[in-house]
């Protein structure tokens, strides 16, 4: 076996070993219905690691029969859906959550956007209404909106809901990364959110 393919499978077991795309559910109340939440979810947004400082958008969750966790399990033929050298200080928390509706009395996604300023209450709408008040806000600030997952991102929320938090990636923190690179992230995500978008 070539000395490239060695490592590649030296860095595979290492990424299945570490416990960063591990996600436990101890603080969950209802295992089966965060998991069927969660797979809403799956190869829907990107999952950031800050242990490899990779972005990966072709993945698996992987739910053992019993165990108080799901593994987040990158597709390693997808090398063109990885994106490497993303800095744990550029994903930043957003503060917003994806709820299933009936956490609000309603059906379908939901998500809960903090308001622009401290003193403004959070507002749940519907995702697609959401989504596009989001893209609206950071593209007033000239940023853009780059929604992704992070382990712990996966929550409850009143009534015993789970939820999802979600993080962005702050392109203004990639200066090391090319633009080609910056570009695919961005085009990456926004396919993902669009797929996203037409099942919310």
């Amino acid at each position: 076996m070539p000395a490239t393919a060695l490592s590649i499978d030296a860095c595979w077991q290492e990424l299945q070993h570490q416990r960063d795309l591990d996600w436990e559910l101890d603080a969950i109340t209802d295992r089966s219905e965060a998991i069927a939440f969660l797979k809403r979810f799956e190869n829907r947004l990107c999952i950031y690691s800050s242990y490899v400082e990779k972005l990966y958008s072709n993945y698996s969750f992987v739910v053992p029969q019993e165990a108080g966790s799901i593994t987040i399990l990158p597709d390693e033929l997808a090398w063109h859906d990885t994106f490497h050298d993303i800095p744990a200080d550029a994903v930043e928390a957003t503060g917003v959550h994806i709820l299933p509706g009936e956490a609000v009395g309603e059906t379908g996604l939901y998500l809960k956007v903090p308001g622009e300023f401290r003193l403004v209450a959070s507002r749940e709408l519907p995702f697609q209404d959401g989504l596009r008040l989001l893209i609206e806000r950071y593209r007033a600030r000239g940023e853009h909106f780059l929604p992704v997952l992070v382990k712990g991102d996966l929550r409850e929320y009143e009534a015993r809901m789970p939820s999802l938090h979600l993080h962005r990636i702050n392109p203004h923190k990639l200066a090391h990364c090319s633009q080609l690179s910056i570009d695919a992230i961005r085009g990456t995500i926004a396919e993902h959110l669009l797929a996203l978008f037409r099942q919310g």
